[in-house]
């Protein structure tokens, strides 16, 4: 299942909104953490709730990373699709324009040679 990820009105994919989720949910294990850590007095369970805390923020931050990472490559991708298509469709137009240029030199041969 491929994450969503929030894009601007141009369809580039947008940090400004994922930023703001992962600062929070950052600062929600910052702060719980630190609410734990004030209500306990053991300092190795205060050192291993740093710990965790820092493992679980850092995890946050490279899960966004990472679904910024796939946002870019899924738009890079369809624009190199669309700029693959126009350029197919670019030279399918040229070429109808040379065999159409093509029969009208041939239709014209035929007609002089006819006249002639």
């Amino acid at each position: 299942m491929a994450p969503k990820v929030a894009t601007d009105g141009s369809g580039r994919p947008d940090w400004r909104r994922p930023a703001l989720r992962v600062g929070l949910e950052i600062a929600l294990v910052a702060l719980v953490a630190a609410y734990l850590a004030i209500h306990l007095s053991s300092p190795l369970v205060v050192a291993l709730l740093v710990v965790a805390a820092v493992v679980g923020s850092v995890a946050l931050l490279f899960r966004e990373l990472d679904r910024q990472a796939y946002a870019w490559v899924r738009y890079a991708s369809n624009r190199a699709q669309q700029n693959q298509q126009k350029k197919r469709r670019e030279r399918e137009k040229r070429r109808r324009q040379r065999e159409a240029a093509a029969k009208q030199a041939s239709d014209g041969r035929r007609q002089q040679s006819k006249d002639g």
